[in-house]
């Protein structure tokens, strides 16, 4: 059996800080720039709000960047970063297909 860790989008938790950009930035290979990261705040000017985009690598499979302390956690450095719980990890147990 496989663990997959799957992040769950709470767009309505978002407030735009954008730390979750900034933690997966960090744990990139130099030099740090926020937007190589994995997930992007986008900003819905008419709604008035913000909320956390991520790219399909991020959607298919763990990244393995993980905030220092976490152990075995296996929770993504960006869901670590976000104080508002706007991402959030599920964790699924998958047979082999072999």
């Amino acid at each position: 059996m496989d663990l997959v860790v799957k992040i769950n989008i709470v767009p309505e938790k978002c407030r735009g800080c954008r730390a979750c950009e900034t933690a997966c930035a960090w744990w990139d290979k130099p030099p740090f720039n926020p937007r190589r990261a994995g997930i992007h705040i986008i900003k819905d000017e008419e709604a008035g709000s913000e909320y956390p985009l991520l790219n399909m690598e991020c959607q298919e499979k763990f990244c393995g960047k993980q905030a220092p302390g976490a152990g075995s956690l296996l929770e993504p450095a960006c869901v670590t970063a976000c104080l508002f719980e706007a991402l959030q990890v599920e964790k699924e147990e998958v047979r082999d297909a072999g």
